[in-house]
């Protein structure tokens, strides 16, 4: 049994516009939401006013901000890795595929040539007599022979099963609450609007593949298409698709990384400005006339 995960907790309408109102912009404010983190986000820029009437700086919510921050990137980091590793093993498959159906093109190949060359002889030797029924035939029967194996050919293509322990494209689609292959906070970014009538990213990545043609141009069903599903009897035409497939899906997860390096930006910057606020020397006075 997995282990139970504490659920990240959700900005509040008045957290997302405290921290719009400090400066902060609706990516980094979305991206912190994404990791839990808008509460402490918003408790590290509103300490009280320091000396001189500067503002005040919590370094306790900044640290937590910057923790939270490195685990959702190592969570990036660890599922684009898995991705990769599914799709490399899809590659290595797809490779072994092509070497056997250039293999059965070979011995196709060879057959139509032995094919080609027997018939030749025959009808050579049957030319010297002169009934000339028995060559004409001979080459008819060798064309539709040659003729049977070049239909046949295309016919023929190798398959493979893929043998992969965790399908992620498979969770992918079936969207349960709580993920098991995929991270939590990776898990809520795929699923989370930047606004009320936006897509989310997972709802963007199911459209391009309806667009591209990879999964069936209807409304998502619970069960997930076959390509998803069929491991067992795959070809190389299948595992191209798989590709494509898990493409967009890593792209996307890699975008991640760039929100969370901008929620950090803004976040440095404040923290620089809290600072320079505090070691600022107070004003000299004038000496009273």
């Amino acid at each position: 049994m997995p282990p139970r995960r504490t659920p990240l907790p959700v900005a509040t309408p008045a957290q997302r516009a405290g921290l719009l109102a400090a400066g902060f912009s609706a990516e980094a404010v979305h991206i912190a939401d994404v990791i839990g983190a808008a509460g402490p986000l918003l408790a590290s820029v509103e300490g009280s006013a320091g000396r001189n009437g500067a503002a005040g700086f919590n370094s306790f919510a900044s640290n937590h901000v910057a923790l939270s921050v490195d685990r959702a990137i190592l969570e990036v980091q660890g599922t684009v890795s898995s991705l990769i590793c599914q799709s490399g093993r899809i590659g290595e498959l797809q490779d072994d595929l092509n070497q056997r159906n250039a293999d059965i093109n070979n011995q196709f190949a060879m057959a139509g040539i032995a094919i080609g060359a027997g018939a030749a002889v025959v009808t050579g030797g049957m030319s010297f007599f002169t009934n000339a029924t028995i060559p004409t035939v001979t080459g008819m029967v060798a064309g539709g022979v040659g003729g049977a194996l070049s239909v046949w050919q295309l016919g023929v293509d190798a398959t493979g099963r893929l043998r992969l322990q965790q399908n992620m494209l498979e969770e992918f689609w079936r969207a349960p609450e709580n993920a098991t292959l995929f991270p939590m906070r990776v898990w809520r970014y795929l699923n989370s609007r930047t606004a009320p009538s936006e897509a989310t990213p997972r709802e963007v990545i199911m459209a391009s593949w309806r667009r591209d043609g990879l999964i069936p141009d209807q409304a998502p069903t619970a069960e997930p298409p076959a390509i998803i599903l069929n491991q067992n009897a795959v070809d190389s035409d299948d595992l191209e698709r798989l590709k494509l497939l898990l493409e967009p899906l890593e792209a996307r997860i890699g975008l991640m990384s760039r929100d969370l390096g901008q929620l950090i930006e803004e976040l440095l910057e404040r923290t620089e400005a809290a600072a320079a606020s505090r070691q600022a020397p107070p004003a000299r006075r004038r000496p009273a006339a």
